[in-house]
């Protein structure tokens, strides 16, 4: 399991790449999308949020949230989250944002124990860089877009790992790089730790 640690890292992480949205809004796929990065593909979807009217604090009913979700769809995607403000008048409570991202470690770490059987083994800034994969891009794309990183992760070949981690735009650069350093981190951690441990059997 995750330390509270790597739970309090991941989520600061994940809300300054993925933000930290109270509205709805579209992605850059123009998915719409609310919190931090929980996708909402369908009206029914919606619906099954606990959002509030903004200027009263009252629960949305379903027909507010219908209203929410039609005036931000027909809008074009891409364009940064505070654009679709003004298309809305709903919002979800920093503690129900907080319990979708907390949903959503908890799954994708079932996820990722299933396809990675040492996954609890792996060292902490290893777990925290897979936990940006599969939040980024979901375990579906992690799996068949990335052959050659999966074989060097579970390989623990973490120099390896970092090579093979970079995403296409619109992934920024500097989420990219947070990853790769990460294994990085890793591979020069278990470097030393290796050196450590042939000094240690050296000794007379």
């Amino acid at each position: 399991m995750l330390t509270g640690t790597e739970k309090s890292t991941l989520r600061t992480k994940l809300s300054s790449y993925e933000g930290n949205i109270p509205y709805m809004y579209l992605d850059s796929n123009g998915y719409v999308t609310i919190g931090v990065g929980h996708l909402t593909p369908s009206l029914e979807a919606a619906q099954k949020l606990n959002l509030v009217v903004e200027k009263t604090g009252a629960k949305a009913s379903k027909a507010q949230i219908k209203s929410d979700f039609e005036a931000v769809k027909k809008q074009q995607g891409g364009k940064p989250a505070h654009s679709y403000k003004k298309h809305t008048k709903l919002i979800m409570t920093i503690t129900e944002r907080n319990k979708l991202t907390n949903e959503h470690i908890e799954s994708f770490y079932r996820e990722l124990n299933r396809f990675y059987p040492n996954f609890d083994e792996y060292p902490a800034k290893v777990r925290l860089a897979l936990f940006d994969m599969i939040f980024n891009l979901g375990m579906s794309r992690l799996k068949s877009l990335f052959p050659s990183f999966n074989k060097a992760v579970k390989a623990k070949k973490w120099t390896e790992a970092a090579a093979q981690s970079n995403r296409q735009p619109p992934i920024a650069p500097a989420r990219n790089k947070y990853v790769r350093e990460l294994f990085e981190a890793a591979a020069k951690d278990a470097d030393n730790a290796s050196a450590a441990n042939k000094n240690v059997h050296a000794k007379p």
